[in-house]
């Protein structure tokens, strides 16, 4: 794999796991009020298919080659989303659109 495939998948992680992060807090908005075992049906749909496209963008990038490091800057990237995610909810109060639209 060269380095500028390497960077890419990267980058890629990265990425996925920050939307990672913001498809599980509306993923988890929209079953909130659902009965017990529809949500966890659902949920794991929606786990397949995270790694069902995860694994298709890997596919794409560097022909489905996934290394740990992959796997943890995608980690990496769902943390900084949830810590963003916290620090905005934390300090954005004065716009009621805005901090509506943050607030769990």
């Amino acid at each position: 794999m060269t380095n500028k495939v390497q960077l890419l998948s990267f980058f890629l992680s990265f990425v996925f796991g920050i939307l990672f992060s913001l498809f599980s807090h509306y993923h988890y908005r929209m079953v909130f009020s659902l009965k017990k075992i529809f949500r966890y049906v659902l949920t794991f749909l929606f786990i397949l298919d995270i790694s069902f496209c995860y694994i298709l963008f890997m596919y794409y990038v560097n022909h489905g080659v996934v290394h740990i490091y992959f796997v943890i800057v995608t980690l990496i990237g769902y943390c900084v989303e949830k810590k963003i995610h916290q620090n905005v909810k934390k300090y954005v109060k004065f716009c009621h659109g805005i901090a509506h639209r943050f607030h769990r």
